[in-house]
């Protein structure tokens, strides 16, 4: 028994005429006929009996015409299924990231790709780098964005340069300079990131150029911690593109105005995928619109 068979099946009991049946199922009429003949042959009964130039069906069929169309309507669901799998409709997308592109990036990215595909689901889970890089290598994420270096495992990795801008107080002398530097700025106190990070080692690195002392006077771990230092006046810091950019969309300071620094720092993001299997349809479409939204803001320094 196939899913023809059952078609053919639906179409007589609804038309009783094998003629019409096979026209609407763009079959010759000898091809119905013989398809038909052959599922009751398979079943040992029939199923129509002939009486005023019609097929008429028996109270068998009668009975099963209902489980038949139960039937052809979830053949017509999981077509429809398969197709909308593979405009990466369906499924459950699962990616990780650190907290910054997590807090911003990604629900803007993510959210615009759910409302178009309305059956699709999200897990955005919120881990540091070395966990995201295990989950991806597992298979337990298609996709994950991370701030280190780690060694190559089951996943491909893109790199990304995000410019780094300097938040100061706009009530500093130095506030009016389009271009900030370790000299105009060479006895402030900064708020910065722990010393293992990229960010930091630059600035300490652009003092020691010029042989002045560079102060990290208070450290934090978020750049809104920073910020809110900033705002009171007690040190400057650097932000990178991608929280500049949600802050100035949803959290703008009043108090504080944001300059490019010389020389240029940046920080260091890396958007790495599965690679020991296909990703799905979904993963590829966000892939890329995280891979456009990345190339921009580092087209923008």
């Amino acid at each position: 028994m196939n899913i023809k068979q059952l078609r053919l099946f639906h179409e007589v009991m609804v038309t009783g005429k094998i003629s019409q049946a096979a026209e609407r199922l763009c079959f010759s009429q000898p091809a119905a006929s013989k398809m038909l003949n052959a599922l009751e042959q398979l079943i040992g009964y029939r199923l129509f009996f002939r009486a005023n130039g019609r097929l008429n069906p028996t109270p068998e069929a009668i009975y099963l015409h209902r489980e038949t169309i139960a039937v052809l309507q979830g053949v017509t669901r999981l077509q429809d299924s398969f197709a909308k799998a593979g405009q990466g409709q369906l499924g459950k997308l699962k990616i990780a990231s650190i907290f910054s592109p997590a807090h911003s990036l990604l629900p803007r990215l993510a959210s615009a790709y759910l409302n178009q595909h309305t059956e699709l689901e999200l897990s955005l889970q919120v881990m540091n780098s070395a966990q995201i890089c295990e989950g991806v290598a597992s298979g337990q994420f298609e996709l994950g964005l991370i701030d280190k270096s780690y060694a190559q495992g089951a996943y491909d990795v893109l790199e990304f340069r995000l410019p780094c801008y300097c938040a100061i107080h706009r009530e500093h002398k130095q506030a009016s300079q389009q271009l900030l530097s370790a000299e105009l700025i060479d006895s402030q106190e900064w708020i910065t990131f722990s010393p293992a990070t990229d960010i930091y080692q630059a600035l300490k690195l652009s003092y020691a150029k010029i042989g002045k002392s560079f102060n990290p006077r208070i450290e934090v771990n978020g750049s809104l911690n920073a910020l809110a230092f900033v705002e009171q006046r007690c040190g400057v810091t650097l932000i990178d593109a991608i929280n500049l950019q949600h802050i100035k969309a949803l959290e703008p300071r009043e108090n504080i105005v944001y300059r490019r620094f010389s020389p240029d720092i940046y920080e260091p993001i890396k958007l790495i995928s599965v690679n020991n299997r296909p990703l799905s349809q979904a993963a590829i479409a966000l892939k890329q619109e995280i891979v456009n939204a990345l190339t921009q803001l580092c087209a923008d320094s």
